[in-house]
């Protein structure tokens, strides 16, 4: 099958992009975005379908040389294999209004959360509970974060755990087919998301610093830090919650230079 599937109505609407695979071993909008190309069709408006990262796919890994979801910047040089895809796929989403990027959690313990800077209204009619901001300042380089910038909406959703793939597809199918219809792209399938949201802001993340950094425990995503809480070590120093905090993709064993933790705060 082909990375890039370009779906056209025919009629004038919205063009946007749907991209999964962005890390190759997330695959629940992988088989979503498998199974919705041989089920829907679409009434208004165009849809780019993108395998984001195949190779990574392929091996089942989460990239081959470089984290594909730090590679969208306008001056990207291209030097990786990641890189070079990230040119190709700036340049798709150029010609797109909106953008669903979905994704999966290396934390067992999570909960699906969809991640947006301008994306609220849309998100507002999935099946989300929480809605996270502030990703781009703290971690950029992201699809999201790339369409933002364009003044375009982008959205990145993460439908649970990445060892259980099979069982979050659904959530990834149904989200699909609700950014579609929020576009009028498709007929009405099934209803839009009506559930309660929280809002999370991120504004602080800890990378790993080396081969002796250590998370003094497993953290489940959402899980409340209460100050003063030692969250890891390394070699130098501790690092402390200086206020009460929620974290985010604080689990074990990530290599020196990825991202070890995510902080935030509920909004009110």
């Amino acid at each position: 099958m082909d990375s890039i599937i370009k779906k056209d109505s025919g009629n004038t609407g919205k063009t946007l992009a749907v991209f999964c695979g962005v890390h190759g071993n997330e695959k629940a909008g992988v088989f979503a975005v498998e199974k919705i190309l041989k089920n829907i069709e679409l009434t208004r408006g165009a849809v780019y379908f993108v395998f984001a990262n195949p190779e990574a796919v392929k091996k089942n890994v989460r990239f081959v040389d470089k984290n594909l979801n730090r590679c969208f910047f306008d001056d990207q040089s291209g030097e990786t294999y990641e890189e070079k895809r990230a040119i190709e796929l700036m340049s798709l989403l150029d010609e797109c209004d909106a953008l669903l990027d979905i994704h999966a959690s290396n934390n067992k313990e999570t909960t699906p959360f969809a991640i947006t800077d301008n994306g609220a209204e849309v998100v507002s009619n999935m099946d989300f509970t929480i809605v996270a901001t502030g990703f781009n300042k703290i971690e950029p380089g992201g699809t999201d974060g790339y369409m933002k910038r364009k003044n375009t909406i982008g959205i990145c959703l993460e439908c649970g755990y990445s060892g259980e793939s099979e069982k979050n597809t659904d959530l990834a199918y149904n989200s699909i087919l609700q950014f579609l219809q929020y576009y009028n792209c498709i007929e009405s399938i099934i209803p839009m998301g009506r559930v309660a949201q929280k809002a999370l802001h991120v504004d602080d993340v800890q990378k790993v610093t080396s081969e002796e950094f250590e998370l003094t425990q497993t953290f489940a995503d959402f899980q409340t830090i209460e100050a003063g809480t030692v969250i890891a070590e390394d070699e130098s120093r501790k690092y402390v919650a200086d206020k009460e905090r929620v974290i985010l993709f604080g689990s074990q064993g990530k290599p020196i230079g990825a991202e070890a933790y995510i902080l935030g705060n509920w909004v009110s």
